[in-house]
């Protein structure tokens, strides 16, 4: 590439971080007339235009769903990108792409920080900004700020799993591997369905999450499977003892689980690694309590009653 593409780029990527695409392009647009053959200067373009077409719409919706809007647009740019492939390909268009990030999630989070003026004492909706103006922040790296918003989110919906899941991933992303390992765990327990995987940026989630989906799980089934191999491999291997309440909860839904796959027509390929780490749970809590070993073997004869591997594997066979 020479030296006047070089400086069309670090111009161009200067207003991609401020949102200026339509001058953005321009920029590329004069280069491109004496660098036919660049690609990486046509893929540019591309990108700066959906996002300008994108940026298009935001005037006709609220700041919460201007946030909301750009925010699902990136995860859809995303999928079609694939930036694993983009960075190994080309130094220019993995700039590109980090600085188009750069100024979608600095604009989303200038849209919720609104929306959250504007909450007028909603506290799910407040716990929900805060959960997206956390993956802003920690989209752009400011991970502290990210657990503020984080922890707040939480302290509103305590339950919440996807806001545990993004709080966790911040630890990860800070070194912060215990508390990430321990909080990954309880998302996953609270409700692994809610938990969205394109926002998840450590590698010590990605991995575990590859490790699975390369096994076959797609869909629900993959979000379940997750924590009972997060277990098996030793990722989710930081515990907590629970609390009375949530012994009672915990049987109760092994209760639940057990009655469904008696149906025929059950959804047993999502069921059965849910019960799995519910068993997982309920034998963490024997041994912290240190119950009797033979409420861990009751525990333990079921896991094998519903997947033999996943038994052998536990125990170490």
């Amino acid at each position: 590439m020479g030296i006047q593409s070089q400086s069309a780029f670090e111009q161009a990527y200067k207003l991609m971080e401020i949102c200026c695409l339509d001058q953005a392009g321009a920029v590329l647009n004069d280069t491109l007339t004496s660098d036919l053959d660049n690609k990486d200067i046509v893929y540019s373009i591309q990108y700066c235009a959906f996002w300008q077409k994108t940026l298009e719409k935001l005037p006709k919706l609220d700041s919460f769903d201007q946030g909301e809007y750009l925010v699902n647009h990136w995860k859809d740019f995303m999928s079609v990108v694939q930036p694993e492939k983009v960075l190994k390909e080309s130094e220019f268009l993995g700039k590109t792409v980090y600085s188009l990030k750069k100024g979608v999630f600095s604009l989303a989070l200038e849209c919720y920080t609104k929306a959250l003026d504007r909450t007028a004492g909603d506290e799910s909706l407040s716990a929900e900004i805060n959960r997206k103006r956390g993956l802003c922040y920690k989209k752009l790296g400011s991970y502290e700020n990210a657990l503020d918003c984080l922890t707040q989110s939480v302290q509103l919906l305590p339950n919440n799993a996807a806001a545990v899941a993004e709080k966790a991933d911040c630890f990860a992303l800070c070194g912060e591997t215990k508390y990430a390992k321990l909080l990954f765990r309880e998302a996953f327990f609270m409700n692994a369905r809610k938990i969205d995987f394109d926002f998840l940026d450590s590698p010590l989630i990605n991995l575990l999450i590859n490790e699975v989906r390369a096994k076959g799980y797609e869909g629900d089934a993959l979000h379940e499977w997750i924590p009972v191999y997060g277990v098996l491999l030793g990722v989710f291997n930081k515990k907590r003892e629970l609390k009375f309440l949530e012994v009672l909860r915990l049987k109760q839904e092994i209760y639940s689980r057990e009655n469904e796959l008696k149906d025929p027509s059950c959804n047993s390929a999502v069921i059965t690694p849910r019960l799995i780490n519910l068993y997982f749970w309920l034998i963490d809590h024997y041994a912290l309590s240190k119950d009797s070993m033979a409420n861990i073997n009751e525990v333990l004869l079921k896991i094998r009653d519903h997947d033999r591997n996943i038994w052998k594997i536990y125990i170490n066979e």
